[in-house]
């Protein structure tokens, strides 16, 4: 555990998604089986929509709530994500699907913590604005993934 402010929290998780986007792009150009080259696009299309879903959420928050500490945030798995992704067979739809699914409920769990640490209004405002937008993306991949077994 260490100490954080929700400035970092925002920043951390656009760092994350700006990266897992290239990667998926990567991986995309190098797909070979049109499901999976499907799967990768709508993944780097996600990740870049949160990219800019937390860019604009950073210019939304009040100074006040963006400089509060979490005493006890979470140390981040990020580095553990993107060496998994980065050893990812992307011929594999499943893997790529777990894979996917495991970020995001790690997002969704790490939201959850730290809005439980969150000592401010504004700052459990937007934490919990945090969490129903990764709730929401968690929620959309899901039916995704359903759907694209199907396809």
């Amino acid at each position: 555990m260490r100490y954080k402010t929700l400035e970092d929290v925002i920043q951390e998780g656009r760092d994350f998604h700006a990266k897992l986007a290239q990667q998926y792009g990567e991986y995309e150009q190098l797909a070979s089986d049109e499901r999976i080259e499907l799967l990768l696009d709508q993944l780097r299309r996600r990740e870049d929509s949160m990219t800019h879903s937390l860019e604009n959420f950073r210019e939304d928050i009040s100074p006040g709530a963006l400089h509060t500490w979490f005493q006890f945030a979470p140390e981040g798995r990020e580095q553990e994500f993107l060496k998994r992704v980065r050893n990812l067979d992307i011929n594999k739809l499943d893997s790529i699907a777990e894979l996917a699914m495991d970020i995001e409920m790690y997002l969704a769990d790490q939201y959850r913590d730290l809005l439980q640490g969150a000592d401010t209004p504004s700052a459990r405002e937007a934490m919990e604005r945090l969490l129903e937008l990764e709730e929401l993306e968690e929620h959309t991949l899901s039916r995704n993934l359903f759907n694209l077994r199907d396809y």
